[in-house]
């Protein structure tokens, strides 16, 4: 699979970088390319997000990760090829200066340092200085707010607190989507909360899901914008197996929601076994 040149290839940088090696910058557009192609080769870019969470926790996955779901919504909004790829950019290195500092210094300390290493480019570099700033100004390190904060860092902000809410399966990703829309003209640019939601889906086609009715299925397509609520081939109720089964539309009926993904259990509990 292609994304784990992008994961290597970064971490790569990423420890270069900590021991005080200049970030090289022909090397990052080579990984960034990769990626864009790779998501602009795909007839639907709505992306799994099960898949999105299955590599390890480290600085450089979740930099890839971020770098994927920002792209993403990049393209739901239209944005033309070096748009996205200045995009790309900000967020696969939007957390470079947590390498010299833990705190709330990182993201001017993360802009110096690609100052230092010849990046121009003005729309990444305020993309990085400015991706824990919020919409409604609560945020960090300038308190700026609205259209003040750089586009690109409004969309990095959405990817940026999906991966970390989500990661080690912190939270649900049910959870996590509620989250970053409540926040939604608060914490998060409107327009980029709703494009990342619009482009998303954790319930990929074949998921073996059950509902709070107590029913179960497969879920067979997903509905656009609303990642929690697919349409499900429901085969089996409380009594029994279901001949014909039925297709539940949840969107259509707001009262039936997913309580679990019937093969997450399971493998959860053979992992309990070893």
């Amino acid at each position: 699979m292609v994304r784990f040149f992008h994961i290597s290839e970064t971490r790569k940088m990423l420890e270069n970088v900590k021991r005080g090696s200049d970030l090289e910058v022909q090397r990052v557009h080579e990984v960034l390319n990769k990626i864009i192609d790779e998501l602009m080769g795909r007839d639907d870019i709505m992306i799994n997000l099960v898949d999105i969470r299955s590599f390890d926790e480290a600085l450089f996955s979740h930099s890839v990760n971020v770098a994927i779901l920002s792209v993403i919504t990049g393209l739901e909004l239209h944005f033309p090829q070096d748009q996205l790829r200045s995009l790309a950019t900000g967020a696969l290195l939007h957390d470079v200066g947590l390498l010299f500092c833990a705190d709330e210094d990182h993201p001017k300390v993360g802009r110096d340092v690609l100052e230092k290493n010849g990046f121009e480019d003005s729309s990444v570099l305020l993309a990085v200085h400015h991706h824990h700033e919020w919409w409604n100004g609560a945020g960090y390190p300038g308190g700026l707010s609205g259209k003040d904060i750089s586009r690109l860092a409004r969309i990095i902000a959405v990817a940026n607190t999906f991966d970390n809410m989500s990661a080690n399966n912190k939270y649900p990703m049910e959870k996590v989507i509620e989250h970053i829309m409540a926040m939604s003209g608060t914490q998060f640019d409107p327009q980029s909360a709703r494009a990342f939601v619009q482009c998303v889906s954790f319930y990929p086609v074949g998921t073996r899901v059950e509902l709070n009715t107590g029913s179960s299925g497969f879920v067979v397509e997903t509905n656009r914008g609303f990642p929690t609520r697919p349409i499900v081939r429901i085969d089996q109720n409380l009594y029994g197996p279901l001949t014909p089964a039925i297709d539940v539309n949840l969107v259509e009926h707001p009262a039936y929601f997913i309580v679990r993904r019937v093969g997450d259990e399971e493998r959860q509990g053979e992992a309990d076994d070893t």
